[in-house]
């Protein structure tokens, strides 16, 4: 058996635990008896850890759909859809509708579920002693980790940005929920959970010292257990860079600059600057270079592919795209070239159509991770850069030159003037087109969206940012 079908094999092998996730993982008292034997040994904290991963990536609510493209992308213009599409609702910002109601009660309870399980798991590991298990330390900071990001997640869709003017919406942000039981945790101000989140992500990077030496610079689909592909793990590096995007989007830029340059120093993540590297990239897979963290997930794949790829898909790729590309005063960018089918007006960035209704594609070679990437390299370069725009503007045009250059593109130190946060926020689209993080660039920026056929959603205004929390799961979250 190759080492890329012991891999499948293996995690396929823990989907069953998201249909049985109420013998295991759900909130549910009757399984007390059960959880103790789960967690009991190495193999149980593992598989339930498995299983919240797995989770993540197959749920359609979470990084299976929603999250990973098709909320983030639709709101921005990226991707459009017919108006008969329930999601056109939430893309018109009719929050009040029936349709954009329920992708905003959808959204919430798969997030908050996941924080449950989460939260479940910690209650039973985090108690035992650092020496119980071989890596129990691992396990207790992918969990951690785990929990500040779903809670990121949640407060970067449901609160309002920092930069916004409303202070009583920024003084009940979303609840910061760390306990497992049926206690009501109330909710947080927006600094508060900004605060919750920063408090797990470094107790987790405490925890996830190991991986200085199990993450390595050249990395393989191999799959030898818990400490093997850590790229598909909330690894050392990733906290860090969690770390680095979290003051980021707080408006830290200094503490943001801190963690992202540990990342780059680190030098377990290179920019792909040969053709080499960038042949050896496969669509619909996890960069083996360039990825800090990422899902393996089938289903996601699956799921672009009924969204945009065969011939009845509703999701089309904007005409804009193009222009998003001819940005640059000149060179070829790889992005471009790679990413889309210019002939079919298709997005391929994601497209493994190893995974589309059961077909084979030749150029599929075995050697990398179906699923999609959350966090990349480039991500830290730009950081760096926007902490540096005033205070050093030469370090500025260094790092982000470090990923044009890589990209193929003219440098910006061999253009004329300095560079501008709309030069990085420019670099910052064509790099994340797809992945769902430009919506998130552009409410940091509180930049207006403007929609063919739609108007103009200005950019100060929180309702284009911000899902509102639909009454009814508040209502249910209180009783």
């Amino acid at each position: 058996m190759s080492r890329m079908k012991k891999y499948r094999f293996y995690l396929l092998a823990l989907l069953p635990l998201l249909g049985g996730c109420e013998a295991y993982l759900d909130v549910n008292p009757k399984s007390e008896v059960t959880d103790k034997e789960l967690y009991a040994t190495a193999e149980g904290c593992e598989d339930a850890i498995y299983g919240i991963y797995a989770e993540m990536g197959a749920d359609k609510d979470l990084y299976g759909r929603k999250l990973s493209f098709e909320y983030p992308e639709t709101m921005i213009g990226n991707f459009t859809i017919p108006q008969t599409d329930p999601m056109a609702y939430a893309v018109q910002r009719q929050w009040t509708t029936d349709d954009a109601v329920t992708i905003a009660e959808d959204i919430w309870v798969a997030g908050y579920k996941v924080i449950g399980h989460i939260n479940k798991a910690l209650t039973h590991i985090l108690p035992k002693a650092d020496d119980v298990y071989p890596h129990i330390k691992l396990y207790k900071g992918e969990l951690l980790a785990l929990r500040a990001f779903m809670h990121f997640e949640m407060v970067r869709l449901f609160a309002v940005s920092s930069g916004s003017g409303d202070t009583a919406a920024k003084a009940k942000a979303i609840p910061y929920v760390k306990s497992y039981g049926i206690e009501v945790t109330p909710y947080s101000s927006l600094d508060k959970v900004f605060e919750e989140i920063v408090g797990d992500l470094t107790e987790a990077e405490k925890y996830l010292a190991e991986d200085e030496e199990l993450v390595t610079p050249v990395r393989t689909n191999a799959a030898d257990g818990f400490t093997s592909c850590r790229i598909t793990h909330l690894n050392l590096y990733a906290v860090q860079a969690m770390l680095a995007r979290v003051y980021w989007t707080a408006g830290n830029l200094e503490l943001a600059e801190k963690y992202a340059e540990k990342v780059i120093d680190s030098g377990k993540f290179p920019l792909m600057r040969t053709a080499e590297a960038w042949n050896a990239v496969e669509t619909g897979t996890l960069n083996m270079q360039e990825t800090l963290f990422g899902l393996y997930s089938t289903q996601f794949l699956k799921n672009y592919y009924d969204k945009h790829i065969y011939s009845g898909a509703t999701l089309e790729l904007s005409d804009e795209y193009k222009e998003v590309y001819a940005t640059d005063e000149a060179g070829t960018d790889k992005r471009y070239t790679l990413w889309f089918n210019t002939s079919t007006g298709q997005c391929i960035k994601h497209y493994s159509k190893m995974y589309a209704n059961g077909e084979t594609n030749a150029t599929y070679t075995g050697n990398s991770i179906p699923g999609l990437s959350l966090i990349r390299i480039p991500e830290m370069y730009y950081i760096v850069a926007e902490a540096n725009l005033t205070k050093d503007p030469d370090k500025a045009v260094e790092y982000l030159d470090y990923v044009v250059t890589s990209r193929e593109l003219t440098a910006f130190a061999d253009r004329e003037g300095s560079i501008t946060e709309e030069n990085i926020y420019n670099e910052r689209r064509k790099e994340f087109y797809a992945d769902g993080e430009s919506f998130f660039d552009m409410k940091h920026l509180q930049s207006d969206v403007e929609l063919p056929g739609m108007g103009v959603f200005s950019g100060t205004d929180d309702a284009t940012y911000t899902i509102p929390i639909p009454k009814s799961v508040e209502d249910n979250y209180r009783n």
